[in-house]
């Protein structure tokens, strides 16, 4: 994995720029201070390789998030393909939220960028959906946390969560309202087995690299990272009490160069 640049020049624009696994569009569509980023990823004893071209520019990690969710979604897919090339039943669709009741982790600057993309909506589908997340959240801190031990807290939280029988605030008549924006951990969560979804022989899907603990890493290492994760119904509360927290800056290809080195330390072959 490395970053090779492609030109320079003068290019002014000012948001962050980036395409993925296009390699024939890059020197047409990205010019100025360009660079790229090559790796390759092992998924069933094949290499998924993948390029990204993007503008050298200082960006917030909340910015970078898109490019977390483009490359989670290139490794998800290629990982299904192979694992339906092997005979593996992958129930999850359009109109299953049988999965939208489980716990939903995600990082701080993942809870930046999704509340500054849910401002965007429009005003009618953010009334609804405000409703939702305030009855989630009431619920939420209304119940008394779990008593942890290790090293099971993370299961302990997971189990404790499911059993509030708390339903996404985001699931709109069975179907995920905000598909676009979910989060990195609905996007790794993946079944597959020989029953439908919600039965006991199904598997969760193990991929080779998890995104979210990457981003979560990279936080960590840009000292970022002061809240371990948030609990999606209660992230925009949290946002909204941070907002006059000082965020740092930093060159695209810092946060590239950090995240290649945290994703080939993290990748498991499958």
């Amino acid at each position: 994995m490395h970053i090779n640049d492609i030109n320079s020049g003068g290019n002014e624009k000012k948001e962050a720029i980036f395409l993925i696994d296009e390699s024939a569009r890059f020197e047409e569509q990205l010019c100025g201070r360009m660079a790229r980023v090559e790796l390759s990823v092992p998924i069933f004893g094949k290499d998924l390789n993948l390029t990204i071209g993007f503008l050298d520019m200082p960006v917030r990690i909340c910015d970078f998030i898109p490019v977390a969710q483009a490359l989670c979604d290139k490794i998800v897919d290629a990982t299904l393909n192979e694992a339906q090339k092997l005979g593996w039943n992958v129930p999850c669709k359009k109109g299953c939220g049988f999965c939208c009741k489980n716990l939903v982790p995600i990082s701080e600057p993942e809870a930046m960028w999704l509340s500054q993309e849910f401002a965007g909506l429009p005003k009618s589908e953010q009334k609804v959906l405000q409703r939702s997340i305030e009855f989630a959240r009431r619920k939420l801190l209304s119940v008394a946390p779990p008593q942890l031990t290790e090293p099971d807290i993370p299961q302990e939280i997971s189990d404790w969560y499911s059993n509030l029988d708390l339903v996404c605030p985001f699931l709109v008549e069975n179907s995920c309202s905000i598909y676009r924006l979910r989060p990195l951990a609905c996007r790794e969560h993946i079944v597959a087995g020989l029953a439908g979804c919600g039965q006991s022989q199904n598997q969760i899907v193990r991929l080779p690299i998890s995104i979210l603990e990457s981003v979560s890493k990279l936080c960590d290492r840009f000292g970022e990272g002061q809240t371990d994760a948030i609990m999606l119904p209660i992230s925009f509360a949290w946002v909204q009490s941070k907002k006059n927290r000082k965020v740092g800056t930093y060159y695209m290809s810092q946060l590239l160069e950090s995240l290649v080195e945290i994703m080939e330390q993290q990748t498991v072959r499958i």
